[in-house]
């Protein structure tokens, strides 16, 4: 059985691309591809705008300000660990979570890094997933595990800097 990824653009007047979705579905495949999550899962991905996320982020967070990715997990997984007898299952897969996306935050993410909308999207889709699966960046350790491992996937996808 495969992943499934649910992808919705709830910005005002926004269309999802063939292009937009397949960047965000390969990206959340390879990651869990490279992290050898060997057993179904389900994801939602949502993209929304800067006043949209800048409200979940402080409803959530209690972060006032506007964010460029959130990631909801269901499941308590460490480090892509399976539960296969924990968390929500839904036709065969495991409900890992949420992912909320900041299209306007990622165009400015871009363009201050000097790469290009597709590589900023595919990176966060690549961040969020990990979050999803266990790994976080508390400390400077994790942050340099799950950098390794966003460089590692961005490559195999081909999103250069």
């Amino acid at each position: 059985m495969t992943n499934e990824i649910y992808i919705e653009d709830v910005r005002e007047g926004a269309e999802l691309s063939k292009e937009l979705v397949s960047l965000l579905e390969n990206s959340a495949a390879k990651t869990l591809e490279h992290e050898k999550v060997d057993f179904p899962c389900m994801i939602s991905i949502t993209i929304v705008d800067a006043a949209e996320i800048h409200e979940l982020n402080f409803e959530h967070r209690g972060v006032d300000s506007v964010t460029d990715v959130l990631s909801f997990p269901v499941v308590n997984l460490i480090d892509g660990s399976d539960c296969e007898n924990d968390g929500d299952w839904y036709e065969g897969r495991l409900i890992l979570g949420d992912v909320v996306l900041c299209a306007d935050r990622a165009k400015e993410q871009a363009e201050d890094f000097g790469h290009s909308y597709e590589r900023e999207l595919g990176y966060l889709t690549c961040h969020s997933v990990l979050h999803l699966i266990g790994y976080d960046h508390e400390d400077e350790d994790e942050r340099a595990v799950m950098r390794e491992k966003e460089e590692a996937v961005m490559k195999a996808m081909n999103l250069k800097r």
